[in-house]
């Protein structure tokens, strides 16, 4: 068991649910949808995880899936979800299964033991595309444009965990990153 990571665990899935009841109820529903997928999936593989770091050891395989999960179908519908913040679109049913469909596609792709090696390559290219985003938003003075910003800042720095030296273990330190990441996501969608 260990204790620093349950509770950062605990507080990024607490987050996710909190991010999505607070700051996207008054979002249109497909596009909550894909909000949704984004921030629930984070908020799975987090409370996965706290489960697994009380001491159940056999959930190791599922907490290792649903962060694939959550780095493809999530990260998918993350930056189709920004696209539509950002540009004011409301999303139809067909985009939405699109969307979902192709990141599952992913998913199950980054399942195979052939392709499981691009695995940290999908969340980076989404957070490229999320900062282009955000930064062609800002162009046109865009205020939630920053937002987005400061958000695949925070993805970004989570996924270096590893290798930035901080008072906290790297674990720890992606789930509070991770955290910080999906608050800013919620003030990109405050009006």
């Amino acid at each position: 068991m260990i204790f620093s990571h349950i509770l950062s665990g605990s507080i990024l899935a607490g987050t996710g649910v909190g991010v999505f009841w607070h700051f996207f109820q008054g979002v249109s529903l497909f596009n909550r949808l894909l909000w949704g997928f984004f921030l629930l999936t984070t908020s799975l593989a987090a409370l996965i995880g706290v489960v697994h770091y009380a001491g159940n050891e056999s959930l190791e395989p599922l907490h290792r899936s649903m962060v694939i999960l959550s780095d493809s179908l999530g990260v998918v519908c993350a930056v189709v979800a920004v696209w539509g913040l950002l540009h004011q679109r409301m999303y139809s049913l067909s985009t939405f299964i699109s969307t979902v469909l192709f990141g599952l596609l992913v998913f199950v792709l980054l399942l195979l033991p052939q392709v499981r090696i691009f695995t940290p390559v999908i969340p980076s290219m989404a957070i490229l595309i999320l900062m282009l985003l955000a930064v062609f938003s800002l162009l046109q003075r865009n205020k939630r444009g920053m937002w987005i910003v400061l958000a695949a800042m925070m993805m970004g720095l989570a996924t270096k965990a590893q290798s930035i030296n901080s008072f906290f273990h790297p674990t720890d330190f992606y789930h509070y990153a991770s955290a910080l990441a999906l608050w800013f996501f919620g003030k990109a969608a405050e009006r």
